[in-house]
């Protein structure tokens, strides 16, 4: 299956003029940021999160110490969501104020956040029209085509794999390896990249000098263990919901952005610790409005498109019920 019918394509340039015109009208009351709205949201999921890991650092039992610690990496998963914000300069609104608290708590899980943050804004300029997107999820016709019997098994099962195996792991070395193969076009990247690795090292030798000291190898091992594998199913299965089999190239790009991702129906509450991106295709369109303003952003364009005779953006149900009905799609980007 492919979503590139899901526009419009027959709108005329004066009528896209129009359109353009009238969606950014429609959302220019939503680019207030509330500088407090963010840094509460980061400080209490923040506090959550470390009174959780205290917790499980204190609890003698192992049972007690393995439910504290998947607790904690519940919500190390909502917080590691807030960095998403940093890069946006939406979480403070300064930006090395931002990048830096995104490093604090991207470090601790391997996480080479400052690489994300230039492949980032690669991913936001080429989702749904580029193929050389480095956060694609999706694979091409010709790239199934050309690769092997075992990478074919993989492109078909990925959505298993990569949530449930691969994980954080696989997040952090595909960063790496992106980072890597873009250092030329984004030379950005050759700093952040060296800024991460020495901040991810010495911050996690240090951790290993004091576990060493206490002999806690086994249980820090484990608390790492849990941790990464939660964080990743979350982290995967986010990455996948938003744009796996959602590829749609349009004539305007800002109609591109809005097609080209999925949103996923969710509660205030939802919207709260998931930092907005349950509405990522206003996210994608106009990056710059805070995560609390997205649901009404989301409504009022909703109202253009149906004003001009444009398709409704999508709405999935959940993200429980969207991740068990998309792990059963297989899709391919077509070659036009």
């Amino acid at each position: 299956m492919n979503k590139s019918s899901t526009a419009n394509t027959s709108i005329t340039s004066t009528q896209l003029r129009i359109l353009q015109k009238d969606l950014h009208q429609a959302i220019a009351p939503f680019y207030t940021f509330n500088r407090q709205i963010s840094i509460t949201r980061f400080a209490t999921i923040g506090m959550v999160c470390l009174a959780s890991t205290i917790m499980a650092w204190y609890s003698h039992q192992q049972w007690a110490f393995i439910l504290w610690t998947v607790f904690a990496a519940i919500t190390y998963g909502f917080w590691l969501v807030c960095t998403h914000d940093a890069v946006h300069q939406t979480l403070t609104g300064w930006r090395n104020v931002d990048l830096w608290l995104a490093r604090l708590i991207s470090w601790p899980i391997w996480w080479p956040v400052g690489v994300y943050s230039e492949l980032h804004w690669l991913h936001h300029s080429r989702n749904g029209k580029d193929l050389r997107d480095p956060e694609r999820v999706q694979w091409s016709e010709i790239e199934y085509q050309q690769c092997s019997p075992i990478v074919r098994w993989y492109v078909r099962h990925q959505w298993a794999w990569n949530i449930l195996i691969a994980g954080s792991f696989g997040l952090i070395g595909n960063a790496f390896a992106k980072g890597w193969h873009y250092r030329q076009e984004r030379p950005q990247l050759h700093r952040q990249m060296t800024l991460d690795l020495l901040g991810i090292l010495l911050l996690h030798g240090s951790l290993f000098i004091l576990v060493g000291c206490y002999g806690i190898w086994g249980k820090y091992i484990l608390f790492w263990l849990i941790v990464e594998w939660v964080v990743g199913v979350m982290m995967q299965t986010r990455a996948h919901l938003e744009h796996y089999d959602c590829w749609c190239p349009h004539q305007s790009p800002l109609l591109t952005q809005l097609y080209s991702t999925r949103n996923v129906n969710g509660s205030l509450w939802v919207n709260w610790l998931m930092g907005g991106l349950p509405y990522h295709s206003i996210h994608h369109a106009f990056p710059k409005i805070p995560f609390d303003q997205l649901p009404q952003a989301y409504q009022a364009v909703q109202i253009v498109l149906q004003k001009h005779g444009q398709i409704p953006l999508e709405m999935e149900t959940g993200y429980w019920q969207s991740t068990i009905k998309n792990t059963k799609v297989y899709s391919l980007i077509m070659d036009n």
